[in-house]
């Protein structure tokens, strides 16, 4: 082999060199992509930094559920589902129904997050709108035609002895 048959003229190297930017360009551009779609992936599966479509759980119960889920509600005893216009005011409800939100808001971004969902709220809303649900003391409409709203009585309760819960520690 002689030097001058081993060695590459300018434009050969010049060629080559062009060939290699094109070909990172070409990879750059795919890693890329791929790393777009990992993250529009990555926000679809676990929610990512979506914001939620509803502002508050007030907002949820009176724009989606209510309206999407209707249940004949009626006077005490009148009816097998409770309802009570300050929902708001009873705890229970509040915690089950932000938990359902909360849910909803999660299940919604996710291709069938809406089965599981769907499987919780049927869970719920007889524990919610039962006889011996939140609303159970209230009555939709009074005699005077307006709702009635009797909280529940608390639950009493005494405190553990000072060394009863020492054991979780």
């Amino acid at each position: 082999m002689t030097a001058s048959s081993s060695q590459q003229t300018p434009n050969d190297a010049a060629t080559q060199l062009d060939e290699l930017a094109a070909d990172v360009a070409r990879l750059t551009k795919q890693v890329t992509d791929l790393q777009q779609t990992h993250a529009e992936r990555g926000h679809a599966d676990d929610g990512g930094d979506q914001p939620p479509l509803y502002s508050t759980v007030e907002e949820w119960v009176n724009t989606y559920l209510l309206p999407t889920f209707p249940r004949p509600v009626s006077e005490v005893g009148m009816s097998r589902w409770h309802w009570c216009e300050q929902w708001w005011r009873h705890d229970e409800a509040v915690t089950r129904l932000t938990a359902l939100w909360y849910g909803w808001e999660q299940a919604r971004l996710q291709m069938t997050g809406m089965l599981p969902w769907l499987r919780e709220l049927d869970h719920q809303l007889p524990i919610l709108y039962g006889d011996d649900g939140p609303f159970r003391n209230c009555a939709v409409i009074g005699d005077l035609g307006a709702a009635r709203h009797h909280s529940s009585p608390e639950m009493p309760a005494e405190p553990a002895p000072a060394e009863w819960w020492s054991w979780w520690d």
